[in-house]
This record gives structure tokens, sequence and C-alpha cells, in this order.
């Protein structure tokens, strides 16, 4: 392989890997955002009453 198909390869390569850090990202802001809507709607979980036999 010559030097700019290998650069090429870890040009892609890392792109590639950022793609799926950022993808990652914004599915976890995504969750998160979603949660966050559904406690200021309904209010907080209740506790779990396991917990409460401690």
């Amino acid at each position: 392989m010559t030097t700019h198909a290998l650069a090429g390869l870890g040009l892609f390569l890392t792109g590639a890997a950022f793609s799926q850090v950022l993808a990652f990202g914004v599915a976890a802001w995504r969750e998160a955002r979603r949660e966050r809507q559904i406690d200021d709607t309904l209010g907080p979980p209740a506790p779990d009453p396991s917990d409460l036999n401690e």
C-alpha cells in the first residue's frame, strides 16, 4: 500500500469512529432529555418499596 492509501484508510477509520462517538452522544442526550420531560410532566418516580424495608 502506498502512503496515500494508508493515510486515506486512517482518515476513513478516524471519521467512522468519530461519527459513532457523536451518534452515541446524541442518543444519550436525547434519552436524558426525554427522561427530564417525563419527570417534568409526571413528577419524579416513586421510591422503590424494597428500599424502605432496610
